[in-house]
């Protein structure tokens, strides 16, 4: 069978700190070697069974900081099919779109960002085929773009947004427990994975919109739900929504799969150096930064394979996007909410109007 070839728009958010670039170039530079070399593992995989034939990987970068963005008549404009390749090129049209981390908060005046938040908009409304993920900064403004802003479209949605972390920095390795809801659509995951580990180095969040929470409050829900069908990928001790997964349509993770102990450490030293931390507190966050370290070893003892190869699948539509809906345990307080009302607030049959959240301010 002739491979399938994903074509993924990489767009570069920030640029890494010296000693990474220098060893490791670009993040979209990262993430093609890291996401070719899980082609390759999920093509030996006997127990992922592909159904468009054996997956291959290339990569298109944009500066998104410099305004460089995918031309939106280069987007996938219908399912895959391998004809289409020739109509776009040798590589075919755009399937997906990642992205990077950067260093910026979501809520920064930065003109770039609002570029940005609106091309998501777009594309998620307008192409249905193409798939988005995001890491760490690219999960918020996924959060931000999709889930926190006001949209005759989408005012179902009004129920997220990025906020600072009451609890601070969630820096290096720490156990994350993924949703049965989300692992099932991926085969890759299994018990090697509980708990789920990959390098985090954040202090922001998603979390619930102060208006959900007050309607949540007023309905007696302890919890507010994501809109069907979004869901969490899953929590930690110190953030409840370490991505977000909407089947077949959006994929993001806090934490980040591109990211090994060395990478994060210097990070983490570059972020030090700009705030002026302390040396105990860089010392304690480089350990825990260290824990994934195996001495002598190429590779860090955590999931970023596992990760790696989960998101190729859901670009690939190969993630059982026609699993189910969200997770059901979800949908009364969902039910709730809508039937309720707040002073202030206009509640929509279909959920919410909500103002902006507050978000993180830059680290600088």
């Amino acid at each position: 069978m002739a491979p399938h070839r994903v074509h993924v728009a990489v767009l570069d958010t920030d640029v890494p700190c010296l000693p990474v670039y220098s060893k490791r170039g670009l993040y979209s530079s990262q993430f093609r070697v890291l996401l070719q070399a899980a082609a390759e593992r999920i093509n030996k995989n006997a127990n992922v069974n592909l159904r468009n034939g054996p997956l291959s990987v290339h990569v298109t970068a944009f500066d998104a900081v410099g305004g460089s963005l995918p031309p939106l008549e280069c987007l996938r404009t219908s399912p895959f099919n391998a004809s289409e390749i020739q109509n776009h090129g040798p590589f075919g049209p755009f399937d997906a779109i990642l992205i990077t981390g950067s260093i910026n908060s979501t809520y920064d005046s930065d003109p770039w960002i609002k570029v940005l938040e609106s091309y998501i908009q777009t594309v998620h409304s307008a192409f249905p085929n193409v798939k988005l993920f995001g890491s760490c900064f690219g999960h918020q403004l996924i959060a931000q773009a999709l889930l926190s802003q006001p949209n005759s479209e989408r005012t179902q949605n009004l129920t997220h947004h990025v906020e600072k972390s009451a609890k601070g920095f969630e820096m290096g390795i720490h156990p994350i427990t993924l949703s049965e809801s989300f692992t099932s659509h991926f085969p890759v995951f299994d018990e090697s994975t509980k708990p789920f580990r990959v390098q985090l180095i954040h202090g922001d969040i998603v979390v619930p919109t102060p208006i959900a929470k007050s309607l949540a409050a007023a309905s007696g829900v302890n919890e507010v739900p994501l809109p069907s069908p979004w869901m969490s990928i899953g929590k930690s001790a110190a953030c409840d929504i370490q991505g977000l997964y909407c089947p077949g349509r959006v994929l993001s993770y806090q934490g980040h799969f591109e990211f090994d102990s060395f990478s994060n450490r210097e990070l983490c030293i570059e972020f030090a150096r700009r705030a002026n931390w302390p040396a105990d507190l860089l010392s304690s966050y480089v350990e825990q930064i260290e824990r994934s370290r195996i001495p002598g070893a190429e590779d860090d003892d955590d999931d970023s394979r596992v990760a790696a190869e989960a998101v190729l699948l859901f670009f690939a539509g190969e993630d059982g996007d026609q699993a189910g809906p969200m997770d059901q345990s979800q949908v009364p307080a969902m039910n709730k909410l809508k039937s309720i009302s707040a002073p202030g607030f206009d509640v929509l049959p279909d959920g919410y109007v909500a103002s902006n959240g507050m978000l993180t301010p830059p680290i600088d």
